[in-house]
C-alpha cells in the first residue's frame, strides 16, 4: 500500500472522478445512470492517487459515504476515517 492521501487530495480526486464520470454517463452511456459508479470512481481515484487501498475497499467505502450537497468532501472525510490515523 502507498502512503495515505490527504483529505484535500481525496476531495480533489473524487471531484475530478465525479466530473469525468458525469461526462462518461452523458456521452458514452447516453444519459443512462451507471449502477456501478462506485467501482468507476474507485478505479479513477486509485489511478490518480496510487494504491492507498484496494479497489474493493474503496468501492465499498464510496458506497457507504454520506451524501449531501458536497459529496466529494463528505466522501473524502469518510474514506480518510476508514484509512485510519495518518
Amino acid at each position: 500500500m502507498q502512503q495515505i492521501p490527504s483529505i484535500d487530495d481525496l476531495r480533489t480526486a473524487l471531484a475530478a472522478a465525479g466530473a469525468a464520470h458525469h461526462e462518461f454517463e452523458q456521452n458514452y452511456l447516453q444519459g443512462i445512470h451507471d449502477e456501478q459508479w462506485s467501482g468507476w470512481y474507485a478505479a479513477f481515484v486509485i489511478g490518480r492517487l496510487g494504491a492507498f487501498a484496494t479497489p474493493t475497499e474503496l468501492t465499498h467505502w464510496l458506497e457507504k459515504a454520506p451524501g449531501g450537497e458536497n459529496w466529494a468532501s463528505n466522501a473524502a472525510m469518510y474514506v480518510s476515517g476508514q484509512l485510519g490515523p495518518d
